[in-house]
């Protein structure tokens, strides 16, 4: 074997990993920045997710996110219009196993619902399972809880 396959051996897996690693916190800051669209967030979900919240865990994601964008809605037509959401996560932590990705991270939103007066959601830890199908990361688990202050 020659030097230059010996070396490219050892160097590709760190490549792939470090695409790998680019691709999944690119899931994660989209998962973030389409909080005011929830349409296109569920893009970013296997079709069996399961998702955990607020002591609620949901296993049918397609009911979850029609749910989700009902609810959203109605809440819209009672403001009169839309509300933006300005997500921002920090302190994240991914480690990648073959196919499946662990993520951790702190969550929180600054919500401008129209005619209402903002609000600044508590923050939330988020625990994420993403998995690889193909060239795509998508998220198969979600875990919410809040912080606790101390």
């Amino acid at each position: 074997m020659t030097k230059w396959v010996a070396t490219l051996l050892l160097v590709m897996p760190f490549s792939i990993l470090a695409d790998d690693m680019d691709d999944v916190m690119a899931v994660i800051e989209a998962y973030g920045g389409l909080e005011g669209d929830l349409a296109a967030q569920a893009e970013l979900m296997h079709p069996d997710r399961v998702y955990i919240t607020g002591g609620m865990r949901q296993t049918n994601e397609l009911l979850n996110m029609r749910n989700q964008i009902a609810t959203r809605e109605a809440q819209e037509a009672l403001n009169g219009g839309k509300t933006e959401f300005v997500t921002t996560i920090e302190d994240v932590d991914i480690s990648i196993h073959g196919d499946v990705a662990i993520a951790s991270f702190v969550r929180w939103w600054n919500v401008y619902p129209a005619n209402q007066a903002p609000v600044l959601g508590a923050p939330t830890w988020v625990s994420l399972v993403l998995i690889k199908e193909g060239s795509n990361w998508l998220i198969k688990h979600t875990h919410q809880s809040p912080v606790r202050g101390g």
